[in-house]
């Protein structure tokens, strides 16, 4: 791992079970082998992959301009997030992060398995625990 690179570790949690669906997004930044940044959001009408993609902006504007970022998740919804075209899924935050992404020298999303790096189970469990937050007021 490069340590001037931020590797954000990128997880979701969906809640199909109730007839008013949450969505919760998490992730875990780290940079020189050290966590630097946690954030989790959740909301209700919404989806893992919505609040995934909340969770990348969030992301890329809190690192600094002109750094390298390296986001790390089993979802391959996001992997291509920047070649997406029009009249996608999300295309509201797909845009934003398309722009957001231009302050960086490099953005990229990496594919690992979810059961090999606690950092993913890590972000799915705190994005669960926000949707249950958000579920009980």
């Amino acid at each position: 791992m490069n340590p001037d690179t931020y590797y954000v570790w990128v997880g979701g949690s969906c809640d199909y079970a109730h007839k008013e669906r949450a969505g919760g997004g998490a992730y875990i930044m780290e940079r020189n082998g050290m966590v630097t940044d946690t954030y989790v959001i959740s909301s209700f009408d919404t989806t893992e992959f919505r609040m995934m993609l909340e969770v990348m902006l969030h992301a890329m504007k809190s690192i600094p301009e002109a750094s390298s970022i390296v986001f790390l998740t089993n979802v391959a919804y996001i992997q291509n997030f920047d070649n997406m075209k029009d009249g996608v899924a999300n295309a509201d935050l797909i845009a934003r992060c398309i722009e957001v992404k231009k302050r960086h020298s490099s953005v990229t999303v990496k594919i690992v398995s979810y059961h090999k790096f606690h950092q993913l189970p890590d972000t799915h469990d705190m994005a669960h625990k926000a949707m249950n937050k958000l579920r009980r007021g």
